[in-house]
C-alpha cells in the first residue's frame, strides 16, 4: 500500500484516523492529554482543560474519519505564546480504474480556482495548491478560516493522489501578518511530504513512541 509521511514540527501531534486504528486514536489522545497535562496538576484547575482538550481531539479526528481521512497533524505547544489554530488533515485517494493524466488534472484544478491556485512541486512530484477563505457560517464560526488544500500525484501509481488540506481560523481578518505566518508555517510542513511504500505496518507501541517529537 502506497503512503506518505511528513516531517512534524516539536511540539506536533500525528494521529491516525482510519477505522482500524480507533483503539490506537484513543490511546493516542489519552497521552497526549497526560503529556500536556500530567496527573501532577491540580484536578480542579486541570480538569477543564484535560475535558476541552479531549473533546477538541475527539472532534477532529472523529469528523476526519468520517471524511475518509486516514490521519489528522495539529500543533499543541505554543509558538512565541501563541497556540497556533490550525489542522492538517491527510488522505490519500485510490482509484487505480480511473488514471487519469495528472497534469491534465491539476491543470483542470488550477483553472477553476483562478487566482487562488498554482501548480508546484511536492517531494518531486506534479502538485497543485489552492487556497479558499471559508465563510463563518459554513462552519459555525464567528470569523472566517483560511483552507489551503494540496492536490499532489503519487509517483508511478495511477489514480493515487494525496489530499492534504489544513485550515487556519482567524479573529476576522484572514489577511492578517500572524494568520499568513501559520500558513506558510503548514505550507512548510506540507512540503516534506514523500511517497513511500509501506510494507511493514507499524505496531500500536511503535507508533505512541513517535506521537512527540519533543
Amino acid at each position: 500500500m502506497i503512503d506518505f509521511q511528513l516531517a512534524v514540527p516539536d511540539g506536533w501531534v500525528h494521529i491516525p484516523t482510519t477505522p482500524e486504528t480507533a483503539r490506537l486514536r484513543t490511546r493516542i489522545i489519552d497521552e497526549i492529554i497526560r503529556h500536556h497535562l500530567p496527573d501532577s496538576l491540580p484536578r480542579d484547575k486541570a480538569g477543564p482543560w484535560r475535558r476541552m482538550l479531549r473533546r477538541e481531539l475527539t472532534e477532529a479526528t472523529d469528523e476526519a474519519g468520517r471524511q475518509g481521512a486516514r490521519a489528522v497533524v495539529m500543533p499543541l505547544a505554543e509558538f512565541n505564546g501563541v497556540r497556533l489554530p490550525g489542522t492538517l488533515v491527510l488522505t490519500v485517494i485510490e482509484d487505480p480504474d480511473d488514471p487519469q493524466d495528472p497534469k491534465a488534472l491539476l491543470d483542470s484544478i488550477v483553472a477553476d480556482a483562478g487566482a487562488e491556485g498554482m501548480l508546484l512541486e511536492v517531494g518531486g512530484c506534479p502538485a497543485a495548491r489552492v487556497r479558499t477563505v471559508i465563510e463563518s457560517d459554513r462552519i459555525g464560526r464567528a470569523a472566517p478560516s483560511v483552507r489551503v488544500n494540496y492536490y499532489v500525484a503519487a509517483p508511478d501509481a495511477p489514480g493515487v493522489w494525496g489530499l492534504l488540506s489544513f485550515t487556519v481560523l482567524t479573529d476576522g481578518d484572514v489577511e492578517d501578518e500572524l494568520v499568513q505566518a501559520i500558513v506558510l508555517l503548514f505550507d512548510a510542513v506540507v512540503g516534506t511530504l514523500r511517497w513511500a511504500d509501506r510494507v511493514d505496518v507499524p505496531t500500536e507501541d511503535e507508533v505512541l513512541a513517535r506521537v512527540f517529537t519533543d
